[in-house]
């Protein structure tokens, strides 16, 4: 494992999510923040709120004819609540990646739950842009192309959420980081 060379243009994490600390004992972590309400997110959420608010005046009319009726709006009213708690979840989902003493660490947190993944740096064949599906902390599968450690043939995913910009360089750093 190598240090970052400081010097280089790209050894600067591009946006605002992601932060780079080097340790003085040989260290390495980045901090992939929350997405937080980004123009995205506000998007999304106008979207979640927009759904709800219709399943709330198409219940109401169906309630005209009898409560009975507006039971047919339960499972919109379950996909619209589903969603925006899974949307929720995936604004304030954080990760981070340490790389010390012969072993990486992979974290996700979303309010004090923390999944992780240990590899053996000699375990890793490659650090690249991955594609498939991937599933997040809220449960929700998705596809994409995403920044991976290839351990044992196995692809664990960071980075998920970010930008292709930062995608990108996660890689770029991972790697001078592991050669």
């Amino acid at each position: 494992m190598s240090s970052i060379n400081t010097k280089t243009s790209n050894s600067h994490p591009p946006g605002k999510r992601l932060k780079l600390i080097s340790e003085h004992n040989g260290g390495f972590v980045i901090l992939i923040s929350r997405e937080g309400l980004s123009g995205r997110a506000v998007f999304i959420l106008s979207v979640i709120i927009f759904w709800l608010l219709m399943i709330m005046a198409w219940a109401f009319m169906l309630a005209q004819y009898g409560v009975a009726w507006s039971l047919l709006s339960l499972p919109f009213w379950a996909l619209g609540i589903i969603t925006l708690l899974a949307f929720l979840k995936m604004i304030r989902l954080h990760q981070s990646v340490e790389i010390k003493g012969g072993k990486v660490l992979i974290q996700k947190t979303y309010n004090g739950v923390t999944s992780y993944a240990e590899l053996n740096v000699k375990d890793i064949t490659s650090v690249s842009m991955v594609e498939g599906t991937y599933k997040t902390l809220a449960g929700i599968t998705r596809k994409g192309v995403y920044p991976a450690f290839i351990s044992k043939g196995v692809a664990f995913g960071i980075g998920e959420l970010c930008s292709r910009e930062e995608k990108q360089w996660l890689v770029n750093t991972l790697k001078s980081v592991l050669e």
